[in-house]
């Protein structure tokens, strides 16, 4: 049987349905055959799999491994709803998974984009998860960052918002203390991350610690 630990797909089964067999063979054998079979998940997409019945059907399912057998036929559909709670539940995050939890907050910030993280993913489990989250993060500061004009208007309103917006990552009111310390400011964030799109809110206060020590020493 396959076990919680070593499952690909994690995700809850709305419904299954056997259809035709895969290599149909004389009447009379039919519970000798394997079969394909229809599964609708937890996130809406109709998937096709093979087994000889249903918990057969569900155990493939479950591992996953190859888009010869086990594939998603039809794709969610788009959800002008989807909220970030639904997305926690939809992917079992668990309460104590909080890096998960506020990363999907702070990336996913749109219905755009959590339909987006659907229509991306493939299997459901931890590790995939946090893949992409990490793949679509890189892709959202190299590609769709706020312009200049956006993040200067929004931090003259509130910084700490504004960073976490800018660097998508979660920013408290200590953290920008760090920033705000180490001589970080509008103008520094912007520089910083034009010439490195990535980097971390962490990384730029390391970088205004090191350019005022520099400053200090003559250097």
């Amino acid at each position: 049987m396959t076990t919680l630990g070593n499952k690909l797909n994690k995700q809850h089964i709305l419904d299954i349905v056997r259809m035709e067999a895969v290599w149909p063979q004389e009447v009379g054998s039919d519970d000798q055959e394997i079969h394909y079979y229809h599964i609708i998940d937890a996130l809406n997409r109709k998937w096709q799999t093979i087994g000889y019945n249903v918990s057969d059907a569900i155990e493939v399912f479950e591992k996953g491994k190859t888009n010869v057998w086990t594939r998603i036929i039809e794709p969610a559909p788009f959800n002008p709803k989807l909220t970030t709670n639904d997305l926690i539940q939809m992917f079992h995050i668990s309460p104590e998974d909080e890096y998960i939890r506020n990363a999907m907050q702070i990336i996913l910030n749109s219905v755009e984009r959590r339909n987006e993280f659907i229509a991306r993913s493939i299997y459901i489990n931890e590790q995939d998860t946090f893949n992409l989250l990490c793949n679509m993060k890189g892709e959202y500061l190299r590609q769709h960052q706020l312009t200049d004009e956006e993040f200067t208007e929004l931090y003259a309103a509130n910084p700490v918002e504004a960073l976490s917006v800018y660097f998508l990552e979660s920013v408290d009111i200590h953290l920008y203390w760090e920033w705000a310390g180490a001589g970080g400011t509008c103008e520094k964030a912007i520089q910083y991350k034009q010439e490195a799109p990535e980097m971390t809110l962490i990384q730029a206060v390391e970088r205004a610690e090191d350019e005022v020590d520099c400053y200090v020493s003559g250097y």
